[in-house]
């Protein structure tokens, strides 16, 4: 084996390892804290693990329908981190992004079979070349430049006790991508720039990898705020529970559950399509969960929806239903539902407290 042949085997290898434990790492932490979307975030580093091995195994036996396969579960791994990101960020998918990824990876897919599209150099290994390689590096610049929004967005909401962690992210972020990227790009050129885009790959992985061990809660960290979640039994209009992650300006709680009822009420009487899910304000949105068979309401106030809040909303609802069904018919004791602070706290692990003024949000 040529010393440039094991240097490429060996760093792709490393890379492969590594993000076999980053997906092991985000498997256990959907597990664990039943984030279903965080499965989509460890599908692509499994993905991508796969993608490594095959890349290795490529190069060690100068094979290049074996490289070949190997991006068929990397074009599939790209897909969940890009959705991933989107869904922590917002309700729906771009579809303007997520088409044009598509695009991307259909034409490279497509070139990748292509006669010339690469060749297999004695002592080194298989090189993309031509049209094939720069349509690569779009590929890659555009799929890494939404991960790296994603760690600067995270860096910039993050609450002051994990800030430095999310540094940390960052820093590994900018070599995961950029770094990579760049020496990906040089490659073209000159050779020996793979390996070392490959093992500054993996050294941003390592510090990812760190990063998400110490601090789970990081890969849930909103983009936007979090105010308020209140419950209400809407028979008698009355307040269970308020939690605030952020200062609102003071409210007659039950005179809003009122509100709400009147809203679900009317709405009901003269449209009959359904229950109340959404209200969206200039500035706010009021998450509204609704339960088929007790007069019980959870309303969820920020600054703006997106995926990971409504399924954290509707684990809530659930699990307050069935921890606090006995306590129901007996409302005359608000303080017996105090308990459910800890609920909140447990579910909601990921919104992180703000320490501001009452904020004024227009209607």
């Amino acid at each position: 084996m040529n010393i440039d042949n094991l240097i490429l085997v060996t760093s792709t290898f490393v890379a492969a390892l590594l993000f076999t434990l980053g997906g092991v790492i985000t498997t256990a932490i959907a597990v664990k804290r039943k984030r279903p979307l965080v499965f989509l975030f460890s599908i692509s580093w499994f993905a991508q693990a796969i993608f490594w091995y095959l890349d290795s195994a490529a190069h060690f036996y100068y094979s290049a329908p074996l490289m070949r396969i190997a991006f068929i579960p990397q074009s599939l791994g790209v897909p969940c981190m890009f959705i991933f990101i989107e869904f922590i960020k917002k309700e729906n998918v771009n579809p303007i992004k997520i088409i044009a990824l598509a695009l991307i990876e259909t034409v490279f897919l497509m070139l990748l079979f292509v006669p010339g599209a690469m060749e297999v150099l004695p002592g080194y290994g298989v090189h993309f070349i031509g049209l094939t390689r720069y349509v690569q590096i779009i590929w890659l610049s555009y799929y890494v430049f939404f991960y790296l929004s994603w760690s600067i967005q995270t860096y910039i909401k993050a609450p002051k006790e994990i800030k430095q962690m999310v540094l940390y992210l960052l820093f590994g972020s900018i070599l995961f991508s950029m770094v990579t990227t760049a020496f990906y790009a040089l490659g073209t050129v000159i050779r020996l720039a793979n390996p070392i885009g490959f093992i500054i790959h993996g050294i941003g992985a390592v510090i990812t990898i760190i990063v998400l061990l110490k601090e789970p809660s990081i890969i849930y960290i909103l983009p936007f705020k979090a105010y308020r979640l209140m419950v209400f039994e809407t028979s008698e209009g009355i307040t269970l529970i308020k939690h605030d992650w952020s200062k609102l300006r003071s409210i007659d709680e039950n005179v809003f559950s009122m509100l709400i009822q009147a809203t679900r009420s009317v709405l009901n009487e003269i449209i009959n399509k359904g229950e109340v899910r959404k209200i969206d304000l200039d500035k706010a949105v009021l998450m509204v969960q609704h339960d088929a068979k007790y007069p019980i309401v959870s309303v969820l106030v920020t600054s703006k929806s997106c995926k990971s809040l409504q399924h954290g909303l509707k684990a809530f609802h659930d699990r307050f239903i069935i921890d606090y069904v006995s306590k129901i018919d007996n409302l005359s004791d608000p303080t017996q539902f105090k308990r459910a602070e800890t609920l909140v706290e447990r579910i909601f692990d990921f919104i992180p407290e703000h320490a501001k003024k009452p904020k004024e949000i227009a209607t």
